[in-house]
């Protein structure tokens, strides 16, 4: 058996976890939803500066900006003594959402639209299409939009020295993958990871959720581990299903006697006793992280298991601490014991 190399990875970065200061700027005029959002901003680690017009708004931004969220009630007065006809145009919240782009065009922005039933429905200048809508109270939503503005500026915030050491990485998982990258490139992982940050508050099983007291490009190491591993996966599981691609035929080209090509993989016997358990793992993957579709700290720990991560890593990637980690293991071996037929492991 020919030996196989295995390419050395890059250090990772050895900066322990960090919790950021996060704050946020709070345009409402109604005491209920004010306090509403305000309770929800807090929950998500902001220090919240609440405004209840426009004008206030606007002052607050420009003393105390910029912020690492800006949220805008739609139907803001624009000011004290001018009250709002509900009935009529409610420029308002758009024109201060215009004012803040112009002094700062990278503020992230969320348009509070509760009076509407979608987001196509909310009236916006073009300028402004790309600033997302929250169009109901659940948290659920406002945490999806809140990590979707906290990734594009972690993002935006990456250094040349940052950009360049993940790139590095990048190249040295997908070349230790070898054929098993499938013709993929370290740009193409790196971008992988990116996407599945970027989708992680609204798919947890599909996207790769950012711990924000996680160092972002510690958290952007460890999802292209993982998205690495995963491909790994599917390229052994093609092999022992026969299903070889037709970009390996060509480097490694054989014919029978009646001069149909075949691959020496099809015949070839695997000699790592893991492969067919890891094969399992990866069919039933979707299967198990759909059990707990429900429940994202089960799915957080059954995703770290399957990823090969350790308790502790789990702990810090998805920022559990001990009562809740082993609170979603009670629950995953219950869930499980369930599907299985009550069996008990």
């Amino acid at each position: 058996m020919a030996h196989q190399f295995h390419y050395p990875e890059p250090p990772e970065p050895s900066s322990p976890p960090t919790k950021r200061p996060r704050s946020a700027l709070l345009v409402e005029n109604d005491d209920s939803l004010l306090n509403f959002l305000k309770r929800s901003l807090t929950e998500e680690g902001y220090e919240v500066h609440p405004a209840s017009n426009s004008e206030e708004g606007l002052r607050l931004y420009r003393d105390c900006g910029p912020f690492n969220v800006v949220l805008i009630d739609y139907f803001v007065p624009q000011s004290d003594e001018r009250k709002i006809d509900y009935w009529g145009p409610p420029t308002n919240g758009i024109k201060l959402a215009e004012d803040i782009r112009r002094k700062n065009p990278s503020q992230g922005i969320i348009i509070a639209a509760f009076a509407y039933r979608s987001v196509g429905e909310v009236p916006r200048p073009r300028e402004l299409m790309d600033i997302p809508v929250l169009i109901d109270t659940g948290n659920f939503q406002l945490r999806r939009l809140l990590e979707k503005i906290e990734v594009d500026r972690a993002m935006e915030a990456l250094s040349p020295s940052e950009l360049l050491q993940l790139q590095q990485f990048a190249d040295f998982r997908v070349r230790g993958l070898g054929r098993a990258a499938c013709g993929r490139t370290g740009e193409d992982l790196l971008s992988e990871a990116q996407l599945r940050t970027l989708i992680g508050a609204g798919a947890t099983r599909q996207g790769r959720h950012w711990n924000k007291h996680v160092d972002f490009v510690w958290h952007l190491t460890g999802a292209m581990r993982s998205i690495s591993n995963c491909w790994k996966r599917q390229f052994e599981a093609a092999v022992q299903r026969k299903e070889t691609d037709a970009y390996l035929r060509p480097a490694l080209p054989i014919h029978d006697a009646e001069g149909q090509e075949h691959s020496p993989l099809d015949n070839m016997a695997s000699g790592d006793k893991t492969v067919d358990q890891r094969l399992i793992e990866k069919e039933e993957e979707d299967r198990v992280l759909s059990i707990f579709e429900d429940d994202p700290e089960a799915t957080q720990v059954a995703r770290g298991l399957l990823d090969g991560l350790k308790k502790d890593e789990i702990m810090v990637t998805y920022g559990l601490d001990e009562k809740k980690y082993a609170a979603a293991v009670k629950r995953i071996r219950k869930l499980l014991g369930r599907r299985n037929g009550g069996s008990k492991g």
